[in-house]
């Protein structure tokens, strides 16, 4: 509200307002007043005299930056629970010269340490070990015997860092009551020995909720996911200057969580969320979905949207063409396969329709170019019958899409939620990623460049903590220079190399924009927060420099020194 004489709580003056407005246009001011939770007026420093009173504070920004508080389009911030609650397992790097036996024997060791300083608990939890380590192994993923090796009696569930696989021991298999007569669920991988036995990996949403809703003690309870969102807001979210996330889909517990964190007032930005469309469940779950539509719907936290995913990662990427023969034929597998969608087409058309009809968003994990393809012809089935514009329907990730697609998602409005950390030559990219789909589809990855030019909006995030740290001005740097950057662990070995053509670089503006008032566009939050106007939430961070005198090389360097949220500073450096 404003104030009732119309002068300023605070006032920043003496800097560079900056700001990418609703239109695409950049905006720069030298001033910025606030009065209680809004933006009051922006403008020269004379403009702002008249609306200093004795209560106002006055912030000397002394030629520093300010931005719109800053948004990540899509993350997962309800799973820094695993940061807590879970052993790390990260730090196990890929090298050429190390065999499978290395990559489990060092695993081993992270499992036999944890165990061995907390012997009492119930459950062992992990994150973070990586399954592009063995995707090119003929034999395939670790197995249960790995870690029965040296923790037999406790269940250990390992989520990946990806969180696309699950590694458990067989005591986990065991107390889930998962065995050789246990069916797969559709679309998700429950692999098998040569008799039918768990192995002890399960792949995709749908297979590691069976585990996950059958063993005791495998989700995070409501209070451990609340101190893990407040850690992320402390840790991450405000110290990045974040302001509004798209947290892409939470458990129930995750979401009562949230809720009681709003009415605490403990929530020190907005959140917006997802409900999960199951390929393992009947039709009718879209009745339910579409019930519960108004059930999560206040400021701070929101779900409006049905996530779901189109393929997965890895073996269950969809591709327009063959992952490559000769690797295919090293891992024992049949040359000619290029994966499989989660969904049939026919599901895609009708389920959009029903959602789009009942006026709710849809958040689509397409990592390749058939599973972009696929919900790309069901969202033209559905604009036959529909304004499908007004939801704001989105496609996250997009590694790869053929050009007539990219050109249709412009022509159809439909948002790219894109990862720009992801788009740099390194280990995964160059020598994993070549090898299963060639250096010419590899070079042509995260088509930014490419989708701008379509028409598209680009909204920015990190998929953390898939991506640790969660640092927008990581992703700006690169979403500019498409190279690794130094803060990067294989950084000497890549430094000056970049992934991709030229045409796929993108200016600082349309990362500032991606990362401000398109993420808000898609959070339908655009006419209340995203960009710098008079009138709306004062949300803005402020840089520790000019970020116009920053070499677009060093933008990694600049830091939040401090963050407001609705007028409030909810971080100082």
């Amino acid at each position: 509200m404003f104030s009732q004489n119309n002068t300023a709580d605070l006032i920043l003056r003496g800097g560079q307002i900056y700001s990418i407005n609703s239109s695409g246009k950049r905006v720069e001011y030298e001033a910025m007043a606030v009065s209680g939770e809004t933006i009051l007026a922006l403008g020269t420093n004379e403009d702002m005299k008249p609306l200093i009173a004795e209560k106002t504070k006055i912030l000397d920004l002394e030629g520093k930056t300010v931005l719109p508080g800053l948004a990540d389009s899509h993350l997962h911030a309800s799973m820094t629970a695993e940061l807590i609650f879970d052993f790390d397992l990260r730090g196990v790097e890929f090298t050429p010269d190390k065999t499978r036996d290395d990559y489990i024997r060092e695993y081993q060791e992270k499992i036999k340490a944890y165990v061995e300083n907390n012997g009492d608990v119930a459950i062992v939890r992990g994150s973070g070990w990586n399954p592009t380590l063995f995707v090119s192994d003929p034999m395939g993923q670790p197995m249960a015997a790995d870690i029965d090796a040296v923790c037999p009696d406790i269940p250990v569930i390992l989520r990946s860092f990806d969180h696309h696989y699950l590694w458990v021991n067989s005591k986990a298999l065991e107390l889930a009551g998962i065995t050789k007569d246990t069916p797969s669920p559709r679309n998700g991988v429950v692999e098998r020995g040569p008799i039918g036995n768990p192995s002890g990996i399960f792949q995709e949403t749908t297979a590691i909720d069976l585990l996950l809703r059958n063993l005791p003690g495998a989700d995070y309870s409501v209070e451990e996911y609340k101190e893990g969102i407040k850690y992320y807001q402390t840790k991450f979210g405000s110290l990045y200057g974040n302001t509004l996330i798209f947290d892409a889909y939470c458990s129930e517990n995750a979401r009562k969580a949230y809720m009681e964190l709003e009415q605490e007032g403990a929530l020190n930005l907005r959140v917006r969320s997802s409900f999960y469309a199951d390929p393992s469940l009947p039709a009718e779950q879209f009745d339910t979905i579409i019930a519960e539509k108004d059930r999560y719907c206040s400021d701070g936290f929101t779900i409006r949207t049905v996530k779901f995913f189109i393929d997965g990662s890895g073996l269950t990427f969809f591709l327009n063409e063959p992952f490559e023969k000769e690797w295919l034929e090293s891992i024992g597998m049949e040359e000619g396969y290029r994966g499989y969608a989660q969904w049939t087409q026919e599901e895609l058309n009708e389920y959009f329709l029903k959602l789009d009809s009942a006026g709710l968003q849809i958040h689509l994990h397409c990592m390749t170019d058939g599973a972009v393809r696929m919900a790309l012809d069901a969202f033209e089935y559905a604009a036959g019958f529909n304004d499908i514009r007004k939801n704001r329907h989105t496609i996250t990730h997009i590694m790869l899409a053929d050009e007539a697609d990219i050109r249709r998602m412009g022509e159809l409005g439909i948002i790219a939620a894109i990862q720009p950390m992801w788009a740099i030559a390194d280990s995964m990219s160059e020598e994993a990623g070549a090898a299963m789909l060639g250096e010419e589809r590899i070079h042509r990855t995260y088509p930014f460049g490419s989708l701008r030019a379509s028409g598209c909006r680009i909204s920015c995030g990190t998929d953390f903590p898939v991506t640790i740290p969660p640092s927008p001005f990581i992703g700006i740097q690169t979403g500019m220079t498409r190279e690794i950057t130094p803060a990067h662990p294989e950084y000497q070995k890549y430094k000056g190399i970049s992934l991709g053509a030229e045409k796929e670089k993108v200016s600082l503006d349309d990362m500032i924009e991606g990362y401000s008032i398109s993420s808000a566009y898609q959070c339908f939050l655009d006419e209340r927060t995203g960009s710098l106007e008079k009138g709306k939430s004062a949300d803005f961070v402020l840089l520790d420099k000019r970020i116009t005198d920053v070499r677009k090389e060093e933008i990694e360097t600049l830091k939040a020194e401090k963050t407001f949220f609705k007028g409030r500073e909810v971080y100082s450096l």
